[in-house]
């Protein structure tokens, strides 16, 4: 009886799905021809902390994370982002940030964007999907951009910066082009040299059994402002799939807190936020909204 009791527990644990970062959906949407869908998740860390590393949002099994972003802080101090990019397997989008020089610990918002193709399993459709990886110099400004491989379309992408001591801050991750993706940090107050990972995301122009596929890249800017803040709806008819951003700083310098899809009833898109820390330095931000849809 002992035995039995003991396998039934075993079976019971084994079959249990594991809650461990379950993420919310928010919003699911399909482009103009049905065959896309995509779905925007949350993931909210359940404590307060200064710095996160790698803080995953997954995609349930039958979607691709091809990509996401993150809502730090701006205020008291600021709490800011130094990555937001997808891990190895595309089934989860991956953040960090920190806090720079005065503590202000955060619950940080992440989120993922998941994308699947109706009569396309997820096996089949990883095949189509590129991740190009570039890595800058070592330097006070990293800055470097990854392309996509001919026959592919630029659909997103995202940013690593590979800080250490101090600390090194995202300032851009944006579409340079229609098969680039750019990648800028910077250090701030105190000298602190990275290196800085650029990932640009991109799918076969041309899916058997589906069709020719399209993609458009909308951009917005903003007023100059010591926190300067802008959003981009993606084109209609399109589905969203990737969240990029631009500060135009000078001076002392502005730096990224806020980078994330957006959805609403009749809209969705992107926004995006940055803001000057310690001394007043004022800039504007642009930014994009990636999406694609079959023909």
């Amino acid at each position: 009886m002992k035995e039995k009791l003991f396998l039934l527990i075993v079976v019971l644990i084994s079959s249990t799905p594991l809650l461990t970062n379950a993420s919310t959906l928010i919003k699911s949407t399909t482009d103009s021809s049905g065959k896309i869908t995509v779905a925007v998740f949350e993931q909210i860390s359940s404590v307060r902390q200064q710095h996160y590393t790698n803080y995953a949002v997954n995609v349930p099994n039958d979607f691709v994370a091809i990509g996401g972003g993150a809502e730090g802080s701006h205020l008291p101090e600021g709490n800011l982002i130094t990555a937001s990019y997808p891990n190895a397997q595309l089934s989860a989008w991956l953040v960090s940030s920190k806090d720079h020089s005065k503590a202000d610990p955060v619950k940080l918002k992440a989120y993922a964007i998941g994308l699947k193709i109706k009569g396309v399993s997820r096996k089949e459709l990883l095949r189509y999907i590129s991740v190009n990886v570039a890595t800058s110099s070592y330097g006070a400004h990293p800055d470097i951009t990854a392309g996509v491989p001919s026959g592919h379309l630029l659909i997103g992408g995202g940013i690593k910066v590979n800080w250490s001591g101090y600390g090194n801050l995202a300032t851009a991750s944006f579409p340079a082009n229609s098969f680039g993706w750019r990648v800028k940090s910077k250090d701030h107050s105190v000298s602190s040299y990275a290196t800085a990972q650029a990932y640009a995301i991109g799918i076969r122009n041309y899916i058997p059994g589906v069709g020719s596929l399209a993609a458009h890249i909308n951009s917005a800017g903003s007023s100059y402002a010591q926190h300067p803040a802008s959003s981009a709806n993606v084109q209609s008819g399109f589905a969203l799939t990737g969240c990029g951003a631009e500060v135009h700083w000078s001076g002392y310098g502005n730096l990224l807190w806020k980078l994330k899809p957006f959805t609403q009833i009749s809209q969705h898109g992107c926004e995006a936020s940055s803001k000057d820390h310690s001394r007043a330095s004022p800039a504007t931000i642009t930014t994009y909204a990636s999406g694609i849809k079959v023909l």
